[in-house]
């Protein structure tokens, strides 16, 4: 059975998330991310820090570097920028579709 794509974790619930759940399981479906790369890049894409996302996930920071590299490798990306730069690049095409 495959897995539901996860919602980014968060730890500041003072700032409104990025995404609705609906538009981040778009999102993670067209990116092709597994549930646990999903939580990355949804912290990676708030401005967390590897260790600051691994204390928040309960892993190690490498395991979060790996997640990380993997990603950037899958969206052909070249930094995290880039990774946030394709994440909101798939929101706005998967708006473009939703409104058509």
């Amino acid at each position: 059975m495959a897995q539901r794509p996860l919602t980014p974790a968060r730890d500041d619930q003072s700032r409104p998330p990025l995404f609705t759940l609906e538009e981040w399981r778009a999102i993670v479906r067209t990116l092709a991310l597994s549930p646990r790369q999903a939580q990355v890049v949804g912290l990676a894409i708030q401005s967390k820090k590897d260790k600051e996302i691994a204390r928040i996930l309960r892993v190690e920071k490498t395991t979060v570097y790996t997640h990380i590299k993997i990603a950037k490798s899958r969206l052909n990306a070249i930094d995290r920028m880039g990774l946030a730069y394709r994440v909101f690049e798939c929101f706005r095409d998967n708006q473009g579709r939703a409104s058509s």
